[in-house]
């Protein structure tokens, strides 16, 4: 099951100024956002579940 990521205007205008300082960084995140779509439980994600009040959300600690 492939899931579809929405990018607001504001986040596409700051992911524009990150890339011109970080360009090199820009193929890691497209993988990681190709990755995101197809199956967003990956581990090479290193996603994991957050505790107490934030349970319901989940942390990345590769942003």
């Amino acid at each position: 099951m492939n899931y579809k990521i929405v990018q607001t205007d504001d986040y596409k205008k700051k992911l524009v100024r990150f890339f011109r300082k970080h360009s090199d960084m820009l193929s890691q995140y497209a993988k990681t956002i190709k990755l995101l779509e197809s199956n967003p439980f990956h581990p090479s994600l290193r996603l994991h579940k957050l505790q107490g009040k934030l349970g319901e959300y989940y942390s990345n600690p590769n942003c």
